[in-house]
């Protein structure tokens, strides 16, 4: 969003997380708290894990629930309703929606403005199909809940990816999830009327991507669609906390980072699994930085490790001495080691982390290990592994090829959004979805079987029929 003030933008901004913009005169920023609090209670990644919970579970007993109800707070912000009473008083040339199950998308309806999806992490292929980019299953599966490297499955991960697809697709999105906008939208948009039950083709004018090419996110896309992976990510800057400075500088064989995330604690990663991990370390012979809360009293942390309860995890892995991440998987703290050209043993809990973490085992710079079925050994033989320097060679040539690329992310984004302001180009509209089982070639496919079963019944039929005659013998 900086970036885009920079170039002269007027923002007005919703978020669950306020940002730091000091006095910009051109940023009014408005904050759902409520929405983090209801997210929360219905989702819960390391309870994923631990459940082994499937993707049925998880998005309609728990992700779309959370969406809908949060969606429903936002709706009822004084701000979101001033703006869709009073209209005529606001003017906006851009919508920039992050979720797609959300029915803020009807804001470009009320402003007559062209539609920007936002992805923090690669969305649902029925995003893809909707902005016209290729879905087919059988090379991209839905890496938002299921674990396979795209151009890589199986035939049985081919198997559950078009089943996955067809059962979010045309269940979750087209029936349930248009169904709950239906009511969201008869609620707050009842001027609109019950014509709109999902983001309109002509308004669809650009999809931000954080995802990159060098990771596998490799499929035929439409021109709107831009990919800026490593977009966040900045100099290092210098630490400032100097207990956690003088740590990184005094020790003498590497560091090792673990971090799982905000929402991981000791508490509910369970005792044995902390244990687990200490144990570990302490057969190891390198420093251990651990960023979690206070662990419980009554575990023992050997001294070789340090538990912090934050971090600046981009400046601390551009540290000459950290030669190790262990984390749960996100995108961002991917990207960040990889910049820094750290190697990463990983923990995937749910969403995109396992598929993140087979993408980075398959280019040669992590090791994966499951949260509920490893073993101290396990563990320490990984970290012996993963020090190895041909990982630090692997890593330094994904970071070389994921930058490797004629524009800079940030240069990508404010030509896109100029564009798409200035001349409100859809391309969609011209192309339509690209839904797998929507696409013309199957379409064709499909009538071609048809017409040639059809063709080969009707000449069976009238075909004549050999006859044979028993002449019974006394």
């Amino acid at each position: 969003m900086r970036l885009l003030l920079d170039e002269g933008h007027n923002i007005t901004m919703f978020t669950t997380h306020p940002y730091d913009y000091g006095d910009h005169p051109n940023m009014t920023q408005y904050v759902f708290p409520e929405s983090v609090k209801i997210h929360n209670q219905y989702t819960d990644m390391l309870m994923y894990k631990q459940k082994k919970m499937n993707y049925h579970q998880i998005i309609l007993g728990h992700e779309v629930k959370a969406y809908y109800e949060a969606s429903r707070k936002e709706l009822e912000h004084p701000a979101i309703q001033d703006m869709i009473h009073n209209s005529s008083n606001y003017h906006f040339d851009l919508v920039m929606v992050e979720c797609l199950v959300c029915p803020f998308f009807l804001m470009a309806e009320i402003f007559d403005c062209p539609i920007a999806f936002v992805g923090a992490i690669d969305p649902p292929n029925v995003l893809h199909s909707l902005i016209g980019n290729d879905v087919n299953p059988l090379k991209y599966s839905e890496s938002t809940l299921l674990p396979f490297v795209h151009g890589k499955m199986s035939l049985y991960e081919m198997a559950q990816s078009v089943f996955f697809q067809f059962v979010y697709q045309e269940f979750i999105f087209n029936t349930y999830n248009s169904y709950k906008n239906v009511i969201l939208r008869w609620e707050y948009f009842p001027h609109l009327g019950l014509k709109i039950t999902q983001p309109p083709m002509d308004r669809y004018s650009l999809l931000i991507l954080n995802t990159n090419h060098a990771l596998g996110h490799v499929r035929a896309m439409m021109p709107h669609s831009i990919q800026v992976g490593f977009f966040h990510i900045e100099k290092p800057k210098k630490i400032e906390d100097l207990e956690l400075k003088e740590y990184l500088d005094s020790s003498k064989t590497g560091v090792i980072i673990m971090v799982f995330g905000s929402t991981v604690n000791a508490k509910n990663l369970g005792t044995d699994v902390v244990k687990k991990f200490l144990n570990s370390f302490k057969t190891c012979n390198m420093s251990v930085l651990w960023k979690i809360e206070e662990i419980e009293e009554g575990i023992e942390v050997p001294s070789n490790v340090k538990i912090v309860s934050w971090l600046p995890l981009a400046d601390a892995l551009a540290h000459p001495n950290v030669k190790l991440l262990i984390f749960h998987g996100g995108i961002f703290s991917t990207y960040e080691a990889i910049d820094r050209e750290v190697p990463m043993i990983v923990f995937p809990l749910s969403y995109d982390q396992p598929a993140n973490a087979n993408f980075l085992a398959d280019k040669g710079v992590a090791m994966v290990l499951d949260l509920n079925n490893f073993d101290e050994a396990e563990l320490s033989s990984a970290i012996k592994e993963m020090t190895k320097f041909k990982y630090v060679v692997n890593i330094r040539k994904l970071r070389a090829m994921a930058y490797n690329t004629p524009i800079s992310s940030g240069d990508l984004i404010k030509w896109h959004v100029n564009n798409a302001i200035k001349h409100r180009i859809t391309y969609a509209k011209d192309f339509g979805s690209m839904c797998f089982f929507g696409s013309p070639l199957y379409h064709f496919i499909a009538y071609f079987v048809v017409f040639i079963s059809l063709l080969c019944y009707i000449i069976w039929k009238l075909l004549p029929k050999s006859q044979v005659k028993v002449t019974k013998v006394d």
